[in-house]
């Protein structure tokens, strides 16, 4: 595809491109499961340094026998992460910061890391940190907290005191076990202090994808009696597949439905390159061929509802994640940057969000996209954000997807809190997870849901609890201001992803985010 790079252009895409970072030495690993036996293969190929942002390193780990591997190390500080299921609790990834001082190769090169232990005392000294922190803001934690704490704290001891591997392996699981729920319990906590102590916030979002909304009075109903933000779609491979003839027949069934309604309404999404947002007729198109079509097709469909939809998720995913026109970093923040400026010609009045999925961003170690690999160095959320700022993207919200996040609610929390530095809004524009492990058939094929949160399979209890926990660690932070499940009724995106059965009955989920809002807004 053809470009011509203007300075600034070339400003941000400096801005954007990752540092060679080299390997500096390499660590031998040893990982055992919950069990005590070696950790499986898949779970040490998903091993990855990350940087003190969170940032994977594209340096894997070589498997060498059963539970075994190297690591090649890189030359600035890094932690540790690897999925592991921690008895009693959940499969999710683990992280080791060498007890919240981050590793050196220096010191890590050349030594054997097992990598049990190295989780075990850094999630101790992180929950530690953690509850003193809180404690000093005045929140009070109940002694469940406390208690699972010392527990795990003593068992690591002995695991630090144990000279046999497998002992040590062995007791520093029983530390996990522990400080897992320790860590969850005390940010779940601090949560609802902070909510008790700011009081109720009458302006946040929550709300779901509304693509079926004008099919079901039933479906509209329910949805009306607990949310209060719809999402509609604007899928151009689906709105306009043929060139100069959009389809607007859904978003207008949907609108007129919602008549009379106080929900407020989001378009979803403006760009997005991405199969389900690139038409055949847009695939050839020049640079600036790509870049007319964009802005026309922008255009067009703001100016159509300026007067119904105020929102927008003006591109969605161009972090590297969808990128089927193989766009370049630059090209990327030039089409983030059209899209925000085009939509608020048109409606001076939008809010205008830029959307990413993919928040931990692992795709970058393996330089892939949804589709296959990418080719070059790719860049992560965080990255993607940085340089909008960086190239002055003017914009009003940072959105956030999280499916299957396969983190426990401290490392959720983590993760979302890097998005402060920003000062900007954050919406949770996609969000789900599962109410049943049964496979789910997609096409051809059934989809398994994925790892489970707490215990061994997903239930309507445990997506309820997960759900609850989630919405109250965003309520509490200020900066979060909407929610969005995706979606409101099964079959869903995520298997068994709804708030719904596929007979329009409420799930435990439903009710218990009916009962957590209903709090709340009171």
């Amino acid at each position: 595809m053809e470009t011509d790079l203007t300075r600034r252009q070339t400003i941000a895409a400096l801005a954007l491109a990752p540092l060679a970072r080299a390997a500096q030495g390499q660590a031998r690993i040893r990982a055992f499961d919950h069990t005590g036996a070696p950790a499986s293969m898949t779970a040490l190929k998903a091993l990855l340094t990350i940087s003190a942002d969170g940032r994977a390193f594209e340096l894997l780990p070589q498997i060498t026998g059963e539970g075994t591997a190297t690591l090649e190390l890189p030359s600035e500080k890094f932690e540790l992460m690897m999925p592991l299921a921690v008895r009693g609790f959940g499969d999710l990834y683990l992280y080791a910061d060498d007890g919240g001082a981050l590793y050196r190769a220096a010191r890590a090169g050349g030594r054997e890391l097992l990598l049990n232990y190295e989780f075990a005392r850094s999630r101790a000294a992180f929950v530690r940190r953690y509850v003193k922190a809180a404690q000093t803001e005045g929140c009070v934690f109940g002694a469940a907290v406390t208690e699972r704490l010392e527990r795990g704290e003593a068992a690591l001891a002995k695991a630090t005191a144990a000279r046999d591997v497998s002992e040590r392996a062995g007791l520093s699981n029983d530390s996990l076990a522990e400080t897992m729920w320790a860590g969850e319990m005390a940010a779940v906590e601090r949560a609802r202090d902070r909510i008790r102590r700011n009081g109720p916030r009458p302006g946040f979002l929550f709300g779901c994808n509304a693509f079926q909304y004008h099919r079901s009075d039933e479906y509209a109903r329910q949805y009306n009696q607990l949310l209060n933000f719809a999402t509609l779609p604007f899928y151009r491979a689906r709105t306009e597949p043929k060139q100069g003839q959009p389809d607007y027949s859904q978003v207008d069934a949907i609108l007129a439905k919602l008549a009379g309604t106080q929900i407020l309404t989001k378009g979803h999404p403006l760009v997005w390159f991405h199969r389900a947002g690139v038409p055949e007729f847009l695939k050839g198109k020049s640079w600036d061929e790509l870049r007319a079509s964009c802005r026309d097709f922008i255009l067009r469909s703001v100016s159509r509802y300026r007067d119904r939809i105020h929102v927008w998720d003006v591109i969605n995913e161009a972090h590297d994640w969808a990128n089927d026109l193989n766009l370049s970093h630059e090209q990327l923040i030039e089409l983030t940057r059209l899209a925000a400026q085009a939509t608020r010609e048109a409606d001076p009045t939008a809010f205008r969000v830029v959307n990413s999925c993919c928040t931990w961003s692992e795709y970058v170690a393996t330089r892939r996209t949804y589709s296959g690999p990418l080719g070059r160095r790719s860049n992560t959320v965080l990255d993607y954000v940085q340089a909008c700022e960086n190239a002055n993207v003017q914009y009003e919200v940072i959105g956030l997807q999280v499916y299957y996040p396969r983190r426990d609610m401290l490392e959720i929390e983590r993760q979302l809190e890097r998005f402060f530095r920003f000062n900007k809004p954050i919406h949770i524009t996609e969000l789900g997870i599962s109410s049943s492990s049964e496979p789910q058939k997609a096409g051809e094929e059934k989809v398994p849901s994925r790892a489970v949160w707490h215990g061994q399979q997903w239930t309507e209890q445990i997506q309820a609890d997960w759900a609850e926990q989630f919405y109250t660690l965003c309520y509490s932070k200020p900066l979060i201001q909407a929610i969005t499940w995706w979606d409101f009724s099964d079959p869903a995106f995520i298997p068994h992803g709804g708030l719904l059965t596929p007979e329009r009955k409420p799930k435990e989920i439903y009710r218990r985010l009916q009962r957590l809002i209903s709090g709340w807004r009171q």
